[in-house]
């Protein structure tokens, strides 16, 4: 079975501690530690999305890629990405896997997310500019 924006709402809406939201042609997933994560349902592939930090906080954009090149694949199932949105670059943490995925697989997909994010967080957390008062 191929899942569909509908179907992945569905089962996305079991899960106790999430709240999930249509956001156009993706769900909205938050997580009750405020992580908030945008899945996709294509038809080849489910796309698991969640902003880490717009680009413009980031003090040296080259080391920060440099690190992110080298390390990305110590957070397991996740990767490392820019996107644009409203003209504004951000970094995402993403996953993919098939559209022919099983629930479990998908659900396993969102919360290894979820966690990856704060590690994402913690190990760039060096290259972003520090709030001044």
């Amino acid at each position: 079975m191929a899942w569909t924006q509908t179907s992945l709402k569905e089962l996305i809406e079991q899960q106790p501690n999430w709240v999930v939201e249509d956001e156009g042609n993706c769900i909205s997933i938050s997580n009750d530690e405020g992580v908030d994560a945008f899945v996709y349902a294509g038809e080849t592939q489910i796309i698991v999305e969640a902003i880490l930090f717009p680009a413009k906080n980031v003090g040296n954009k080259a080391g920060l890629n440099d690190l992110v090149l080298r390390t990305h694949q110590l957070v397991p199932l996740t990767t490392i990405g820019i996107t644009t949105i409203d003209r504004e670059d951000y970094y995402v943490a993403f996953g993919a896997l098939s559209a022919d995925s099983k629930d479990s697989v998908v659900i396993e997909e969102i919360e290894t997310l979820f966690t990856n994010v704060d590690e994402f967080l913690e190990l760039y957390s060096d290259h972003l500019l520090k709030e001044t008062a």
